[in-house]
């Protein structure tokens, strides 16, 4: 069987004149094509926002003062194509902020802050802050692609794509573990850009 292995190296070894050069360029091109005839691979970009509020009423009556609240997360709906076309999805970004805080008795209050995923009742880890004080953050970058500041773990970040590669609804969990009471209501949020690698049937299949 002649592979395209065996053109290239036909191409490397065998061309003696530019006719043949063309004609074999051509002919590479051709099995080029039909190596693909299920399809290309276009990267689709979306991005997506989560609103967690944190209810001093809910974290002062738990005698741990320990919080969570949790959303439901649908990847399909973040874009147009099937889920079966889409073959991996790269996180790019993920920032968290909190927001809302009255801080009326001047306390310093700290939280242990997690972002949790759960699917089937497995839960993972994606984001752990230990002391984080519970104040207006302002957006905070835990994960950027390529910046070595980054606070999420490579473990971390591989668990949420690969969670993410399964196109199936799972829950984005916020969890909150105080020191103290809270002296106000305030919310968590959390937006994250990512990347789609989706297949494009280019018609030419058999």
């Amino acid at each position: 069987m002649f592979t395209f292995l065996d053109a290239v190296q036909k191409c490397l070894t065998c061309c003696v004149n530019l006719d043949q050069m063309k004609k074999l360029i051509v002919f590479l091109l051709f099995l080029g094509l039909m190596a693909c005839d299920e399809g290309i691979v276009i990267t689709v970009p979306a991005s997506a926002s989560f609103t967690f509020n944190m209810p001093s009423s809910a974290i002062n009556a738990d005698a741990d003062n320990i919080y969570s609240g949790s959303r439901t997360v649908d990847i399909g709906n973040f874009f147009n194509e099937d889920a079966e076309q889409i073959e991996s999805i790269k996180l790019d970004k993920l920032v968290y902020e909190l927001s809302g805080y009255e801080n009326t008795s001047g306390d310093l209050v700290l939280m242990d802050f997690t972002i949790q995923t759960n699917i089937n009742g497995s839960v993972t880890d994606i984001l752990n802050i230990t002391g984080l004080v519970v104040e207006n953050t302002g957006k905070v970058i835990a994960y950027e692609d390529g910046n070595p500041s980054s606070v999420m773990s490579a473990a971390q970040v591989a668990s949420l794509e690969a969670l993410m590669d399964n196109v199936e609804p799972f829950e984005l969990i916020v969890r909150g573990d105080f020191t103290q009471d809270v002296d106000s209501d305030f919310t968590v949020g959390i937006e994250w850009d990512i990347t789609a690698s989706v297949a494009q049937d280019t018609g030419t299949g058999g």
